[in-house]
């Protein structure tokens, strides 16, 4: 989940597919850590456990509804954890494209570029908008929320 996190983060300046790949697989991941977590021979107790942490973070219950989304393509069935019900989604994707200033001076009598200089560099950047609880959020944001939600529910058992 952390590589998935991290991904995702420079995911953001990847082409397109890549950068979509990074988007839902963090979902999967953050959320497979659940099963993960309470396969067996893990404590019974631990189901209720991370039953209770999905449900009271928002983030974690996006997770949730984003990768069984991905999963089965529609969510038509079962209640979302999030706390409006409503299954939380992914919304929006935006993009960023700067490009470089170009700069060349023309001779206009003869019409020959005489200097051809690129100023800057060109980049693209994706976001992407999570309606979660009704309310539109960033996605790269509410994953960072998710892997801390972890981690703190990991470090009060002593499994980080």
């Amino acid at each position: 989940m952390q590589r998935s996190l991290t991904r995702l983060r420079s995911g953001v300046h990847a082409e397109a597919p890549d950068a979509r790949d990074a988007l839902y697989h963090f979902w999967q991941d953050a959320w497979h850590l659940r099963d993960w977590i309470i396969a067996p021979p893990s404590p019974k107790h631990l189901h209720k456990d991370t039953l209770q942490l999905f449900k009271q973070s928002v983030a974690l219950g996006a997770c949730r509804d984003i990768a069984n989304g991905v999963k089965h393509l529609h969510l038509s069935r079962g209640k979302s954890w999030t706390a409006s019900g409503d299954y939380a989604e992914v919304t929006g994707q935006s993009v960023v494209v700067n490009m470089p200033r170009i700069e060349a001076v023309v001779n206009w009598s003869t019409g020959e570029i005489l200097s051809n200089e690129s100023a800057g560099d060109s980049s693209i950047r994706y976001s992407w908008t999570v309606r979660v609880n009704g309310e539109h959020v960033d996605a790269v944001e509410l994953a960072g929320q998710a892997v801390a939600h972890w981690d703190l529910w990991l470090a009060a058992r002593d499994m980080l």
